[in-house]
């Protein structure tokens, strides 16, 4: 993987100020408030990004398009950034993938897919406005492209999924358009499908791209067939039928695959069996569901600073949801297992990794609360 690149140089000089300052006492805090309050896109070490503009994508989903400082590295297509967001007076991280804006240095733009029951999702959607200042994290993740490039690759997406993808298949035309690339989409139906214009007309720019648009809902069949390889039938599953007749020897393909729970699990599945689980990789920008029983109740001891605090954990809750419903303030980020800020470790009792479906045992295990549901009693130990 090739390094990111350097900052820009009013960067790279905002930062040693700050380094000669910090040797007189003045805090790496208080000269970001300084320089912020000329622009909140001066600061350097806790970054800030500006609103200036919206698109409706979809009935469901917006894209937000953000006006970075100096300070803000490249992007690697395929990473992801931590948003902070604040609704009524409390501050909310969330983990989105953003892509580079065409022709604007020092933009990018996030798509935001509202989520039943989704605090920041639904206030994102329905009321940030341009203009609105966010706090903006430095982008992260493994869910990148590998250097050199392979031949040829799949990407298989589900709704709002797409988005790490729309980055990747962007930079794949701009700068190798010599790969080869499948593309699969399940989305609800054709409305519900973000990017669809896009991705037709790229589809049709571009010879070597194969793009599978499918409905994943028998219920909202799509009006006409998007792109080269549309399915006829009104739904379809990722499954091995699915795989063979679209991207024939799939299983020899690096993939990089983004979507929804059921999506997930069933790729992972289907590599597992084909013995390829080394080329299939996966990112989830939804909070898992627990699917246990609700009924059962294991008792959690979270160990902290010297404290320890107790709740019960239904099967159906993860671990992080279950210590705040008990009253309790646990340190998190992304709830997405992504910023691994909630990680505990696990000294007794057993837990399910809900971003993998492996069962976790203690014996100091780490695990990370926002992704893990009790399989019986267990005892915990933060390690932030």
């Amino acid at each position: 993987m090739s390094a990111s690149p350097a900052l820009p140089l009013p960067a790279v000089a905002a930062r040693r100020l700050s380094g000669w300052l910090t040797h007189l006492g003045v805090s790496r805090d208080a000269f970001d408030d300084t320089v912020g309050l000329l622009s909140p896109l001066l600061r350097v070490h806790s970054l800030q990004a500006r609103l200036v503009e919206r698109r409706v994508e979809t009935p469901s989903a917006t894209s937000l398009y953000l006006q970075t400082g100096s300070a803000f590295p490249a992007l690697r297509p395929g990473q992801y950034v931590i948003i902070g967001v604040t609704i009524r007076g409390v501050r909310h991280r969330r983990a989105y993938s953003p892509r580079a804006v065409p022709g604007k240095p020092g933009h990018i733009a996030i798509t935001v897919q509202r989520q039943p029951g989704g605090l920041v999702s639904q206030h994102l959607n329905e009321h940030a406005q341009v203009g609105d200042v966010f706090d903006i994290e430095t982008p992260a993740g493994d869910f990148v492209l590998p250097s050199p490039l392979p031949a040829e690759l799949l990407l298989i997406a589900g709704g709002s999924g797409i988005t790490p993808g729309m980055a990747m298949l962007r930079h794949l035309h701009e700068t190798a358009p010599q790969t080869r690339v499948t593309l699969i989409y399940f989305a609800r139906s054709e409305r519900d499908r973000i990017f669809a214009d896009k991705l037709n007309d790229l589809a049709k720019r571009w010879s070597l791209l194969r793009y599978v648009p499918l409905d994943s809902s028998a219920h909202t069949p799509s009006g006409h067939e998007p792109g080269r390889d549309a399915a006829k039938a009104s739904a379809r599953v990722l499954d091995t039928a699915l795989l063979d007749e679209v991207a024939p020897g799939w299983s020899q393909r690096p993939t990089w695959c983004c979507g929804p729970a059921p999506l997930m699990d069933a790729a992972r599945q289907l590599w597992q069996d084909a013995g390829a689980s080394d080329r299939l990789r996966l990112e989830a920008f939804a909070p898992p569901q627990a699917s246990g029983d609700p009924n059962a109740r294991h008792a959690v001891a979270l160990r902290r600073d010297r404290q320890t605090a107790s709740f019960e954990a239904a099967g159906n809750l993860t671990l992080l949801a279950a210590g705040e419903q008990a009253g309790l303030q646990i340190k998190h980020g992304c709830r997405q297992g992504i910023c691994h800020e909630c990680t505990c470790r696990l000294h007794r009792g057993s837990v399910q990794d809900l971003s993998t479906g492996q069962r976790i045992d203690g014996e100091g295990q780490p695990i990370r609360l926002c992704v893990s549901a009790a399989l019986s009693d267990v005892d915990l130990e933060s390690l932030n």
